[in-house]
């Protein structure tokens, strides 16, 4: 009995809310439009945030200036802000170090396509020789054919 009497208090309920959610067009459109002027606002406030970051005062106060500087000297700045490496250090080590693997890597290519290059001249030379070969045994069985003739 206890159970049927709670479903029954909950069917009550559903058919309460169920009553009052039923909205007609006129109010439907005005909690649309509400909704919307709530989104455009929201939109606002966040287009507002995005431009106060990037306004010449908050970047001078971070970089200590808001105009472009050298390069060198905008990564060390940047360098100190992050505190990932100490003053002293040399910026072109890393570069150098690339550039001498980039320059291993050219050399070893440049070793395959030198090796591929005298493979395919090799293989012209044997294809050459083959042809005269069979150029002259064409001469050959033309001239027995003739004197056969």
């Amino acid at each position: 009995g206890t159970v049927k009497r709670h479903l029954k208090t909950s069917g009550e309920s559903e058919r309460k809310t169920k009553k009052s959610l039923e909205l007609s067009k006129e109010d439907l459109i005005q909690l649309l439009s509400i909704m919307e002027g709530e989104l455009q606002a929201r939109e606002d406030v966040i287009h507002m945030l995005k431009t106060e970051k990037t306004k010449p005062e908050v970047l001078e106060a971070h970089y200590g200036s808001a105009e472009p500087e050298k390069v060198l000297r905008v990564l060390h700045r940047d360098a100190i802000l992050a505190q990932e490496k100490s003053i002293g250090e040399d910026v072109y080590e890393k570069p150098i170090s690339e550039l001498d693997r980039l320059e291993g890597k050219q050399k070893e290519t440049y070793r395959r396509m030198l090796e591929q290059l005298l493979l395919a001249e090799k293989c012209h030379r044997r294809t050459v020789y083959e042809l005269e070969n069979e150029k002259h045994k064409h001469t050959d069985y033309m001239n027995k054919s003739d004197d056969f003739t």
